[in-house]
């Protein structure tokens, strides 16, 4: 189904992988006030006031009243913003690697009809480039094979390869700016005809909340990163459709080299089988990408 596959989008890309943008909803008491029934005692000071309004005249003749006015708080300028003044994002950007888990929603391993490759345990790599106030993050997810016992056919694979032996890959980008001068983040994601709305909320300095929400406002995913100081991260997501869970992810991340990102990818597709006319070959809904891991990445992962 349609639905399915783009909660499946949504869940393999939040930034923050799959990072964009959504603040909560916060309720304000509009009850009135209770009004006081009027007192004798009002009606005395009302009377009073009256009465001595002349003299009360002569006094701030004599001694004027100040007023004083606190001075607006100043406009945040979005274009000054320095994303890497905040400490969560000093942290988040860099090359980084992982180890995933996708799970359905009844609790087991998503099982994909477009993607028949495994999501028990797969692979991720992901860099996240912080450009003044702006956040640019490009991402390749690999998976094995599907298991033998599993295969329709043989031809049960996208692209090339053969069931049960070769695994593939499919590439995400994502882009956030800053939405206030607090190291917030919002942007748009455009998906199968509809455009989502991300945010990203900063909560201390090892805590990042990322959601994305639907057109009419409502959230269809909310994602917590964890950030010890150790130069790793920890990534849980959960997945909604029409108020119902669908999905939960489970992403263990650790910052590398760009070196050892290239040499950890490379490794990842000999193990996973993948076939190099595969690589980075697919976009987050499984059609094929149309560019080069170096045109994905925008740097060359050779040099």
């Amino acid at each position: 189904m349609a639905w399915r596959i783009f909660l499946t989008l949504i869940a393999c890309g939040s930034i923050m992988a799959c990072n964009s943008d959504n603040a909560n909803a916060v309720k304000v008491n509009t009850t009135p006030e209770p009004v006081q029934s009027e007192s004798v005692e009002a009606q005395t000071v009302d009377d009073s006031l009256s009465e001595s309004e002349s003299e009360s005249e002569s006094e701030s003749e004599s001694e004027p009243e100040i007023l004083t006015q606190s001075a607006p708080e100043p406009e945040c300028d979005l274009e000054s913003v320095n994303l890497l003044d905040f400490v969560p994002w000093q942290r988040e950007e860099g090359w980084w690697v992982g180890e995933y888990t996708f799970l359905g929603a009844d609790g087991d391993p998503n099982v994909s009809a477009s993607w028949p490759y495994r999501y028990d345990h797969y692979r991720g790599f992901i860099h996240l480039e912080v450009i003044g106030n702006s956040i640019k993050q490009r991402n390749v997810f690999l998976y094995p094979a599907k298991n033998s016992s599993e295969c329709d056919s043989v031809e049960d694979v996208v692209g090339s390869g053969i069931c049960g032996d070769n695994g593939n890959e499919k590439v995400f980008s994502a882009d956030q700016s800053a939405s206030d001068c607090d190291g917030n983040l919002s942007g748009p994601f455009e998906a199968f005809g509809m455009t989502l709305s991300t945010t990203t909320t900063l909560i201390g300095d090892d805590t990042v909340l990322y959601q994305v929400r639907l057109p009419d406002g409502s959230f269809t995913q909310n994602q917590l990163t964890t950030l010890p100081p150790n130069d790793t991260r920890v990534r849980t997501a959960q997945g909604f459709f029409m108020g119902a869970s669908t999905y939960a992810s489970y992403y263990r991340e650790r910052k590398v080299t760009k070196e050892e990102f290239v040499q950890l990818l490379e490794e990842t597709r000999q193990e996973y089988n993948i076939l190099e006319l595969d690589y980075c070959g697919y976009d987050s809904g499984g059609s094929p990408s149309n560019v080069s891991c170096d045109e994905h990445f925008g740097v060359a992962l050779g040099d």
